[in-house]
């Protein structure tokens, strides 16, 4: 590595580090200028970092800023999301052998935690983002927030140095997955930069703990077993990935044609005894109500940074004159789904984590809300690709914290449409251009034929 090579990648290092740092423990998520422009400048030391490292030394040394740039956030309280409140919350409860699942915190607050004989916190109550509604984590989240409480059952600083760490460790596991599958797949372990380093990846995961780690590394997880040969303990790393976030049950599809209609069904069955077994703990009638109701809403009343939903729904204001979401938000999720099943009969055989990536983008394209966190699957799931339009997502996704004030939250539509007009022009740039290559290594065949 040449002498300015070397104190470019040190510069760029430093600086993807201390931005980090600043956002994390000097900046409020409605302090949109600094904000973006610090996490600008992180960007560009991500992809510098990425584009200049030319030997395994800087790739390891790398991912070594990688781990400490997730270190040196174990001590902050997460500063751009406030789900950590909900996350002890229902730890709490479970403390007390109360399903999180079977009652609202506006009840509990409201007289019910007196009639059932527990304890809750005000200050945390008055903390919570969404008291009205039913918990939305499965039972891998539930344990984690149980372990958590027991270790620090007065200590919301506490609990959450505990979440950071189990989280912290599966991304650390994820590192290692991705080099596991780099080599097994031929594939230069640079890629795997694009996620170690991603600033959206550190920030969201180990900062602001969303579990979307945890699902990640147990779906990396589960497709290295599965290249290994080893179906049974991949399905079982399937089914802690779907205990964590339901949304993997959208790739079982996938699972038909590789691995054939009798392994298929052995691979469905670990599966679904697997997931059943974890729900087992919480599972009451309380839960499939509570489930229900979530998904609900889910389809019917929250809208956040979407695309296609957006364009649907001014076409139903201009026809019906008032919003269309409860009919809307099914609709597009059915469509998702069958093209998922349209894709899964036409897909030429690839890698299966390439497929995740595919049936990944159709969810988020037809979602009703995609939070900057909901991209950071899709960018594990394609950095071992040529493809790179992920890496641009997770720049313009963040953009979507300009709409935070101090007072509350307005999206600003002219950001969403430069988000996925750019995510989308890239993703159509690179298909052209693979298709471009791939006709002209047809082509030069031919003629040496």
């Amino acid at each position: 590595m040449s002498t300015l090579r070397s104190i470019v990648l040190g510069i760029s290092s430093i600086t993807l580090l201390s931005s980090i740092f600043f956002i994390t423990y000097s900046l409020q998520r409605y302090e949109t200028t600094e904000l973006l422009s610090v996490y600008t400048l992180a960007f560009i030391a991500y992809v510098g970092c990425a584009l200049l490292t030319d030997s395994k030394r800087s790739i390891y040394l790398l991912i070594g800023v990688a781990v400490v740039g997730r270190l040196i956030l174990l001590p902050a309280q997460p500063n751009l999301s406030d789900d950590i409140y909900r996350f002890v919350w229902d730890g709490r409860l479970l403390q007390q052998n109360v399903n999180p699942f079977a009652y609202l915190p506006s009840e509990l607050a409201n007289g019910k935690a007196d009639s059932l004989g527990i304890d809750i916190d005000p200050e945390l109550y008055a903390s919570l983002n969404s008291p009205d509604y039913y918990t939305i984590y499965p039972p891998i989240n539930q344990a984690v927030f149980t372990l958590a409480v027991k270790l620090f059952p007065n200590s919301l600083t506490g609990s959450t140095w505990v979440i950071r760490a189990i989280l912290l460790l599966a991304e650390l596991g994820t590192l290692w997955l991705l080099l596991q599958l780099a080599k097994q797949y031929r594939i230069p372990p640079k890629q795997i930069l694009w996620y170690a380093l991603n600033p959206l990846v550190i920030l969201e995961m180990t900062g602001n703990l969303h579990f979307e780690a945890l699902m990640i590394f147990f779906l990396l997880g589960s497709v290295y077993l599965l290249e290994k040969q080893k179906w049974i303990a991949s399905a079982l790393l399937f089914a802690l990935a779907v205990c964590t976030k339901l949304l993997p049950l959208m790739f079982l599809p996938l699972y038909l044609r590789r691995l054939g209609w009798q392994k298929a069904l052995m691979f469905y069955t670990v599966v679904g005894v697997a997931t059943l077994l974890l729900f087992l703990p919480l599972l009451s009638s309380e839960l499939i109500a509570g489930l229900q109701g979530s998904i609900g809403l889910y389809f019917q009343k929250f809208e956040f940074n979407a695309s296609l939903y957006y364009i649907v729904r001014e076409i139903g204001y201009y026809r019906k004159g008032y919003n269309i979401i409860q009919t809307a938000g099914s609709q597009l999720a059915i469509t998702a789904f069958l093209l998922i099943i349209f894709y899964t009969l036409l897909e030429r055989k690839r890698r299966i984590i390439d497929s995740f990536g595919w049936v990944w983008l159709i969810y988020l394209l037809f979602a009703l809300t995609v939070h900057p966190w909901y991209v950071l699957p899709l960018l594990a799931l394609t950095v071992l690709t040529p493809y790179r339009y992920a890496v641009v997502w997770t720049y313009f996704i963040f953009l979507t914290y300009a709409g935070y004030t101090i007072d509350g939250f307005q999206e600003n539509l002219w950001l969403v449409s430069l988000e996925y007009s750019v995510v989308l022009g890239w993703l159509g740039y690179e298909l052209y251009r693979r298709r471009h290559q791939h006709l002209g290594v047809i082509m030069n065949t031919t003629k040496v034929l």
